[in-house]
């Protein structure tokens, strides 16, 4: 009986040893060495107060991330928890790779109201939730106001259009050579940059059902003519071969030679590092009947479909884009708010600094001017199509109506 009760013993102490082991998860994420130590800070802070749960980062650099992320998915070694750049999103989906947590984030109870609600839109697919956000923020108009100050010319209100674009560029637009200024500065780089035009011109890149290539209609194409032909030759708006990346807009902008511009909300804590740079920001101008065109985008943290670690992973996941991992990210300065939360912004930016109010411009852009992108499958394929056909209408080699006919089987061919 006495060695009985000894094994019995043996055997509950194992048990309990065994229960006390940590769950290990993997956590995916891109990001250079700087992204790198905020991540780590949450996870230390996790861990902390959840000593039954480690976590794993794997960290990969942003151009190889997706790439090597459908790797592991493929040879079933997909992290528990992985974030996602929603231009990815649908095609994750279409692997099947992330899981539906409609369900956890109910029975859970995690609080979604204070997301802002455009970028809530970006985690949903057939109207269930498959991550939480993470770096929701907008595409601003930027607005130096040192070069309105000196023309003599008020800042637009939010609800201006392209017509005041243009009127308000070739006003500030003046000079040559060394000493020459552009109303309205920009580059050929990511889609997002065209789309606010499109949008305003009553199109879109793809028809509602997003299977359909529309962005050769023709109301589409002659205001990309006017963008990327008419504005450009009357030097009202810059070159795209002027200028190639961001960096040079930034740069021009900052010495008060390029009065509007688009940014990010990264794009604000550049200027803010530049001693005299005065700026406001402003939604992306519309129309009266289409004010919406400011390009709002989130992207995504997500559970791996095939996650054996459930309850784990969403806790970590409810962590990481909770109250606590929100704060540590805004005292890193990783990426904007996704919470329309005013101490969030405070500790984001320097409020002490332009631009003003800006939370309630973000707020306003969110509710009445943000728009969400068209994404679907073969995002990337299709950009890249379509921005090499508008480079060859600022190149002179064809119009826009000709370039986007053109290209228009080919991206048909990739959205099949």
């Amino acid at each position: 009986m006495k060695r009985l009760a000894f094994f019995v013993s043996v055997l509950v102490t194992f048990g309990m040893a065994a229960s006390a082991a940590p769950v290990t998860i993997k956590y995916a994420f891109w990001g250079n060495p700087d992204a790198i130590g905020v991540e780590k800070d949450i996870i230390d802070a996790f861990e902390a107060t959840n000593p039954d749960i480690k976590v794993t980062p794997v960290a990969v650099a942003y151009n190889d991330y997706h790439a090597k992320l459908l790797i592991m998915i493929a040879g079933g070694q997909a992290p528990d928890v992985m974030r996602v750049d929603s231009y990815f999103f649908q095609d994750f989906m279409k692997n099947k790779a992330l899981k539906d947590i409609t369900g956890l984030i109910k029975t859970n109870k995690f609080d979604i109201s204070k997301l802002y609600s455009v970028g809530l839109q970006d985690v949903q697919s057939g109207g269930k939730f498959y991550g939480l956000p993470w770096g929701t923020a907008p595409l601003y108009m930027f607005l130096n106001k040192k070069m309105f100050a000196d023309a003599g010319i008020p800042l637009p209100a939010n609800n201006w259009t392209y017509e005041d674009l243009v009127a308000l560029s070739k006003k500030l637009a003046k000079g040559e050579g060394e000493n020459q200024q552009w109303g309205f500065g920009f580059y050929l780089g990511e889609i997002n940059g065209m789309l606010p035009f499109v949008w305003g011109a009553g199109g879109d890149l793809f028809d509602k059902t997003r299977t359909k290539f529309t962005m050769n209609d023709k109301a589409v194409t002659d205001r990309l003519d006017d963008v990327l032909i008419a504005n450009v030759k009357n030097n009202a708006f810059t070159s795209p071969f002027t200028f190639q990346k961001a960096d040079d807009i930034m740069r021009y902008f900052s010495q008060n030679k390029v009065a509007m511009m688009m940014g990010s909300a990264a794009t604000i804590l550049s200027l803010q590092k530049i001693d005299g740079c005065d700026f406001a920001v402003a939604p992306f101008p519309g129309t009266a009947k289409v004010p919406a065109v400011t390009v709002y985008k989130s992207n995504i943290v997500g559970l791996s479909a095939g996650t054996k670690q459930e309850k784990a992973a969403w806790k970590f996941l409810a962590y990481l884009r909770g109250p606590e991992g929100e704060e540590l990210y805004m005292k890193a300065k990783r990426m904007a708010p996704t919470y329309d939360d005013q101490r969030y912004w405070d500790l984001y930016a320097d409020t002490t600094k332009p631009p003003a109010k800006v939370k309630e411009i973000t707020q306003e852009i969110s509710g009445k001017y943000g728009r969400i992108l068209p994404l679907r499958a073969g995002w990337m394929e299709v950009q890249t199509i379509v921005m090499g056909a508008l480079q060859k209408v600022v190149a002179g080699q064809a119009t826009s109506a000709q370039a986007l006919t053109e290209i228009a089987p080919k991206v048909q061919a990739v959205i099949k």
